[in-house]
């Protein structure tokens, strides 16, 4: 019998693992929200109109009847025996298990100086039910604060914008996207905002957020009082341990998992951006929020769990996106803290292309790409194999045309799984 706790990227891939694999044992979902699996990555495009609700789900009820899954659909994981193996509910019900996935998730981080009365025009992005608000509330607005500039809040620009709107971006550090770029990629992605009329102020704390009649207003460390129709806080996510804190699960960040995402208590396994695994390029555990991450370890788990060992390959930091038109790719070690040695950066600000590769020795272990991102693929390929690219180190800085092509001239081709 298995148990899964949470209905997303890596809930799904586990339970499509588990089915692959052969195993027919009784299969039980639990999650806290009312509805069938949906991707926050979505949910920008739902503000802008560009998708519909139902654009947002990534599977339908057939996908559950597909793989014969037992839903329990709003009703909350709060605590875990695993000692008697259940998982106890909000409503009292206790869910036996032989077999237990922890994949709750990750939620928004919130700001604890936020005043109470101001209820409805401070929101976070996470679920649809936050997309629904901030849609609902960003139609009628005309002065919009954001605070922190990682991707969350930048896609939500981009939602947002409107020729009548004034947009004030609040950033802690002294670029933005700092936790996925260095200041070159960074300086392009500031100018593309302070184009489209984005007022930056960067090296901002938020000392305060209060309201005033139907308005809200952001009090830095500056002295600055930033009137706004509605604040938009975007500082990261932190993952969803609770339902562990008082068992002898092991956490730190999130919950610890080895790379079988198996968690110290026996057939308890944890995955998506809730477990904290090895960067295989760092060393260091750490808890990796993407959807593809979660995708790749829900797999691994549920293959576990279906009795077939499998270990993740290769995990690390990627990320695929388009910001403001323009597409952006960073993977591996990325942050100036992880770099080692040296590196190669080619840049035609112009064409608002700026490339940088992180070298270990003649090894990729990272990649920062603006503007010119197609080849991806087969970095990503070299930095998960730990290729030498000694003979091509110009050609990939360039991301010259062909050059997918003379790398598979060599002899090189993609690993199966």
């Amino acid at each position: 019998m298995h148990t899964i706790i949470g209905n997303s990227a890596a809930g799904l891939s586990a339970i499509k693992a588990i089915r692959k694999m052969g195993d027919r044992s009784p299969i039980t979902l639990i999650s806290a929200e009312p509805c069938n699996a949906y991707s926050p990555v979505l949910t920008t495009y739902y503000i802008s109109g560009q998708i519909n609700r139902a654009g947002l789900f990534v599977v339908d009820d057939k996908f559950y009847r597909k793989f014969n899954i037992k839903v329990l659909f709003g009703r909350k994981a709060v605590a875990i025996d695993t000692a008697k193996r259940l998982v106890h509910l909000n409503d009292r019900a206790r869910i036996p298990f032989k077999k237990l996935l922890i994949a709750t998730g990750a939620s928004a981080r919130t700001l604890d100086n936020v005043d109470e009365n101001t209820s409805g025009r401070v929101f976070t992005l996470r679920t649809i039910a936050d997309a629904e608000m901030i849609k609902k509330v960003s139609e009628k607005a005309r002065s919009i604060v954001l605070i922190g500039a990682g991707l969350v809040s930048l896609q939500t620009i981009k939602a947002i914008l409107g020729a009548e709107k004034s947009i004030t971006l609040v950033v802690g550090s002294y670029q933005v996207l700092s936790q996925q770029m260095d200041s070159g990629a960074a300086s392009i992605i500031q100018k593309r905002l302070e184009q489209r009329g984005i007022t930056i102020l960067f090296g901002r704390g938020v000392e305060r957020i209060i309201r005033k009649g139907d308005q809200v207003f952001v009090v830095t460390n500056f002295g600055e009082s930033l009137r706004a129709d509605m604040v938009i806080v975007g500082k990261g996510v932190s993952p969803n341990i609770a339902l562990v804190e008082n068992t002898n699960v092991k956490t730190n960040v999130g919950i610890l998992v080895d790379n079988r995402m198996r968690t110290n208590e026996e057939d308890i396994y944890a995955a998506g951006d809730v477990a904290e695994g090895r960067n295989t390029l760092t060393g260091n555990t750490e808890t990796i929020a993407t959807w593809f991450s979660a995708c790749a370890q829900g797999e691994i788990a549920g293959m576990n769990m279906a009795g077939i060992p499998a270990k993740i390959h290769m995990h690390f930091r990627e990320n695929i996106t388009n910001i403001l038109g323009l597409s952006a790719a960073t993977m591996g070690m990325t942050s100036h803290k992880e770099w080692k040695a040296g590196g190669l950066t080619y840049s035609e600000e112009k064409r608002n292309v700026y490339r940088r590769l992180i070298l270990d020795g003649h090894r990729l272990v990272g990649a920062i790409l603006l503007g010119k991102t197609e080849d991806a693929g087969v970095i990503r390929h070299c930095i998960t194999n730990r290729i030498d690219i000694s003979s091509w180190e110009k050609e990939i800085a360039r991301g010259s045309f062909g050059f997918g092509n003379t790398f598979f001239s060599k002899g090189f081709s993609w690993p199966v799984h």
